[in-house]
C-alpha cells in the first residue's frame, strides 16, 4: 500500500505580549499606568489599567479596515503608544477613574 505525502499548512500569527508602563498626572499627582495588547481576537485592542490594579480603565480598539491594517503593520510598541496617546488626548483615563466605568474608543 502506498501513501502519498500530504502537505499541511497551518497559518498561525503569534501576537507578542506587549506591556508598556507610563505615568500621567491625575489631580496633581503622578500615577503609574500600564497599557497592554489584548491577547487574541479581532479587532486588535489595547487595554489601559492602573499599574497597581488589574481593573481595566480604557479599551482602545483598532476597528474598521484602516485601523485593522495599521494594527497589523505597526510595531507593537508603536500600536500601544498610539493607543495611549489617543486615550490621553480624549481624557478617557481621567474620566474612567472618575466614573468607575470602563471606557472604549477606536484608533
Amino acid at each position: 500500500m502506498f501513501y502519498a505525502p500530504v502537505a499541511l499548512f497551518i497559518y498561525y500569527r503569534r501576537t507578542l505580549a506587549m506591556i508598556q508602563t507610563f505615568e500621567q498626572t491625575i489631580d496633581g499627582k503622578p500615577v503609574q499606568f500600564c497599557a497592554s495588547i489584548a491577547d487574541g481576537g479581532s479587532p486588535q485592542r489595547v487595554i489601559i489599567s492602573r499599574a497597581d490594579s488589574a481593573k481595566s480603565l480604557v479599551i482602545v480598539e483598532a476597528s474598521g479596515i484602516i485601523g485593522a491594517i495599521k494594527a497589523e503593520l505597526e510595531e507593537p510598541e508603536t500600536f500601544v503608544a498610539n493607543a495611549v496617546r489617543k486615550a490621553q488626548q480624549e481624557g478617557l483615563i481621567e474620566r474612567a477613574l472618575a466614573t468607575g466605568e470602563v471606557l472604549t474608543t477606536t484608533l
